[in-house]
Order: C-alpha cells, then sequence, then structure tokens
C-alpha cells in the first residue's frame, strides 16, 4: 500500500493543536496565579472583589472552553492514536494497488482502493458507545466531561456524510461521465470502547477488524485499470503500479 501524506496541511493542522492546547494550558496558569498572588499584588481589594472574581470566573470558563479546543486538535493531530496513524497501522499489508491519503484534498482520511474509493471517519472515544434509530449516543460521566481529554462524539454518521459529499463533487466535477463507487467506513480505534450499534447503511467497525473488512466482506469488485488510473488523477493519487513480471 502506497501511502501519500500532505505534509504542509499536516504541520498547519499540529501547529493549530499545539497553540490551542498550551494557550487554553497558559490561560488556566494565569487564573491561579491571579487567585494566589492577587492579594499580595493590591488586585483583590474589599472594594473590588466581585470585579475580582467576575475576571477570574471569565478566565476560567475562556481556559476551558480553550482547553478542549486543544484537546481536539491534540487528539487529532499531535497524539499517538490521531486517525492517520491508526490508518496508518490498521490498513498496513494491503498491496500495491491500494493508495492512503492523508491530509489530501477533499478529505482528510481516504482509501483509493481498486474497486473504487472508501473515506474514513476514526473517533477514539472509550465507554459505552450506542446507535439507534440513526442517532449516537455516548455514556458520559460529569468527572470525564470536565478532565477527561477525550473530544464529544458528536454525530459520526453526518460528518463522514459531509466528507462524502466533498469527495463525490470532486469526482462529479471530474469525472463526470463516470460512476465511480464511493462509500464510508466509521472507524472506533479504542479498545475501551463498548459498541452497540444496530445495522446502518454505513459500515461502523472497530479498528483492529479494518483490513480484514476490506480484504473480504468489504471488498469492491475491480474496476478496469483504465477506470482505476482516472480515479487516481482525479484524486491526486500516485499512478497505478505496473504488473509485476
Amino acid at each position: 500500500m502506497k501511502i501519500v501524506v500532505d505534509e504542509k496541511k499536516y504541520r498547519r493542522l499540529a501547529l493549530l493543536g499545539r497553540i490551542a492546547l498550551f494557550g487554553s494550558l497558559g490561560i488556566l496558569l494565569a487564573g491561579l496565579l491571579l487567585t494566589l498572588f492577587g492579594p499580595q499584588l493590591g488586585l483583590l481589594t474589599p472594594e473590588n472583589s466581585s470585579l475580582f472574581f467576575i475576571l477570574y470566573l471569565i478566565i476560567l470558563l475562556v481556559g476551558f472552553a480553550a482547553s478542549r479546543v486543544g484537546f481536539h486538535y491534540g487528539n487529532r493531530y499531535l497524539a499517538p492514536t490521531r486517525p492517520d496513524m491508526v490508518l496508518r497501522e490498521n490498513l498496513k499489508g494491503l498491496d500495491r494497488k491500494y493508495a492512503l491519503m492523508l491530509f489530501s484534498n477533499p478529505t482528510n482520511y481516504m482509501l483509493i482502493e481498486p474497486g473504487g474509493v472508501t473515506v474514513f471517519v476514526v473517533r477514539n472515544q472509550e465507554g459505552k458507545i450506542t446507535y439507534r434509530e440513526g442517532k449516537w449516543k455516548r455514556k458520559e460521566s460529569l468527572l470525564r466531561f470536565w478532565f477527561g481529554r477525550d473530544e464529544p462524539l458528536g454525530d459520526p454518521t453526518a460528518d463522514l456524510t459531509e466528507e462524502l459529499r466533498k469527495v463525490n463533487q470532486v469526482l462529479t466535477e471530474k469525472l463526470p461521465t463516470l460512476k465511480i463507487p464511493l462509500r464510508g467506513i466509521i472507524v472506533f480505534s479504542n479498545p475501551k470502547a463498548v459498541l452497540d450499534v444496530e445495522p446502518s447503511p454505513i459500515a461502523v467497525l472497530r479498528a483492529e477488524d479494518l483490513k480484514d473488512y476490506i480484504r473480504g466482506a468489504g471488498k469492491l469488485k475491480e474496476l478496469p485499470n483504465s477506470l482505476q488510473r482516472k480515479v487516481r488523477e482525479a484524486l491526486g493519487a500516485p499512478e497505478l503500479p505496473r504488473p509485476e513480471a
């Protein structure tokens, strides 16, 4: 499998993650220092105590909000369990006709296959996760909400639908007369996740099951080489490898 990474885009996203993460820690530290040394510096007096605590509360709320943004970017672009590393590890071993496109346009996580295109949404949340009647839910605890590093589960189906729309738009613009098989897969990478998912039109898999699915039950019928070349060109993937002698 060929892996293609838009390093410029990745570095930009990783930098945003560092700025948000360390910026939020700086804001929270400023709030702590204000509490500890405000009285000694004359910032807290009986006359301005109300204003002081309002300011402290604002700093705390801004710091918390910034930390959630920081964790969002950190989980996706800095952590060892970030989606691109999960896909690299769990798709390793696919043959040379597969190309894993990371951080490239029009979507961050995309696999060019001999039979079409697969787009991924990866989630790393732990705990019980359910999908019923088109709605995703995760059992949350107050402690995890305030102090955990997980980002909210959100709606993986809606996120994947949007990414598929972007890819389909490019394929439609560049290959208007061709019908290219396009699908999405929702991947859960945390081994502590407990999935209770009813059947849905979109495949929902654990990361460790992903390669077996693509090779087996979810294998797409291979397209003619001429069509594969057009798909790769439209999506900026490397050229189709020549058959080995």
